[in-house]
C-alpha cells in the first residue's frame, strides 16, 4: 500500500501458457482497485491472443461503458471460440517443453491447455533404449488437448561416440525427438542430450514396464532345513 516506481512484472496464463508483461507503478493518491486484462474480440488461435491482448481500464468500465463489479466477467470468456493449434500438436508440445527447459520465460511461446503433469515415471528408465549405452532420468512432462510430452536426460556411460536411433526406443509413443543427434563420450560436455516424447494420455502407460528387481536373498536354517526367502521390488 505505498507507491513504487515503474517496477515490470511478468504472468503467465495458466491456460495457455503464454507469457505476459507488464510495467506497473503506483502513487500516493487514488483508490486501490483490480486490473484485469482481457482480450478484445473472439480468441481462437494464440497468435491472435497476442494481437487483441490488451489491459482493461481499472476504472470499472465495459468496453461499452457500462459497469461492472471487479472481478466480474463482461462477457468475453463467453465468446471464445473451440481451441484450434497453429501447428501438430505433438510439435507444439515438443517445442513448448524444449523452449520450457532452455529457453527465457518471456520467449515461451504460448500453447492453448498446456499444463504440466505429472509423468509417474521411476527415477531412471532402463526399458526405453536398451540398446545403447545410456542412462534415462525423466526430467518434467506437460499436457495439452488429451497428449502428454515427456522431456528426458539421456547421458552417454561409455567413452566413444554413440549415435541416436529413434527405431531403437521401445515403447507407444506419437513422436520423438532428439535434442542433439548424437552424443559424445562420456565425461566431456557432449555426454548428455535432451529426448521429447509425445504419448497418448498418461505418458507411464506409453513405457514399457521396468522389470522386477531382486533386492535380496536370504537363507534361514529352520530344524535341519533351508528356507529360502527372494523379495522383489514392487
Amino acid at each position: 500500500d505505498s507507491a513504487f516506481s515503474q517496477t515490470r512484472l511478468q504472468l503467465q496464463d495458466v491456460e495457455t501458457g503464454e507469457m505476459i508483461l507488464l510495467d506497473v507503478t503506483a502513487g500516493e493518491q487514488g483508490p486501490s482497485e483490480p486490473v484485469r486484462i482481457v482480450y478484445d474480440g473472439e480468441v481462437s488461435t494464440v497468435s491472435q491472443a497476442t494481437d487483441l491482448m490488451k489491459p482493461a481500464s481499472s476504472s470499472g468500465k465495459t468496453s461499452a461503458g457500462q459497469s461492472r463489479a471487479p472481478g466480474q466477467d463482461d462477457g468475453t470468456q463467453a465468446r471464445r471460440q473451440p481451441v484450434r493449434y497453429s501447428a501438430p500438436l505433438p510439435v507444439l508440445l515438443t517445442r513448448y517443453a524444449a523452449q520450457s527447459l532452455y529457453a527465457p520465460l518471456r520467449t515461451l511461446e504460448a500453447v492453448p491447455g498446456v499444463h504440466p503433469v505429472s509423468h509417474h515415471l521411476p527415477g531412471r528408465i532402463t526399458t526405453l533404449y536398451p540398446s545403447a549405452p545410456l542412462t534415462v532420468t525423466p526430467l518434467a512432462a506437460w499436457g495439452a488437448g488429451g497428449r502428454t510430452v515427456v522431456a528426458l536426460k539421456l547421458t552417454s556411460t561409455v567413452s566413444r561416440k554413440v549415435v541416436l536411433d529413434p527405431r531403437a526406443l521401445q515403447g507407444n509413443f506419437v513422436t520423438a525427438t532428439f535434442q542433439h543427434r548424437w552424443l559424445g563420450p562420456a565425461g566431456t560436455p557432449e555426454d548428455t542430450t535432451t529426448l521429447y516424447l509425445v504419448t497418448e494420455g498418461r505418458p507411464d502407460r506409453a513405457f514399457i514396464a521396468e522389470p522386477a528387481r531382486r533386492n535380496a536373498t536370504a537363507v534361514h536354517k529352520t530344524g535341519g532345513s533351508v528356507r529360502r526367502e527372494v523379495s522383489r521390488a514392487d
